[in-house]
């Protein structure tokens, strides 16, 4: 009985080591799908069409041209687009490596745990 406690802390944080793992393969199958299937990385909610839907305000005169808006504005997506590649890939390592950290270490102290008793 004096084991329990302790056996029970080594396997919720096996659990939480896996739930972890898990959304890391996860991420990563989602950045490699994302890099190897699409010819532009996928951007979230939708922001793909935002660059052809600007306009100038009414009545105000500018020295900016619609079309240097929309240049600028697709130079901007192209640099979320790159952030966003990289925050994924980020999360996906991030995850996998703390995942199989916590899993493995928690897991075979539970283990060991479980052996002794």
């Amino acid at each position: 009985m004096h084991k329990l406690i302790p056996s029970i802390y080594f396997y919720v944080l096996s659990l939480v080591g896996m739930i972890l793992l898990i959304i890391g393969l996860f991420s990563a199958i989602h950045y490699v799908v994302g890099v190897s299937a699409y010819p532009k990385y996928p951007l979230q909610y939708g922001n793909e069409g935002r660059c052809s839907l600007q306009t100038l305000p009414i009545g105000e005169k500018s020295a900016v041209t619609p079309q240097q808006m929309r240049n600028e504005c697709l130079k901007d997506l192209e640099n979320e687009r790159e952030i966003t590649k990289l925050n994924d890939l980020e999360k996906s390592i991030s995850f996998t490596l703390i995942g199989l950290a916590v899993f493995s270490i928690h897991f075979y102290f539970a283990r060991r745990l479980k052996k002794t008793a």
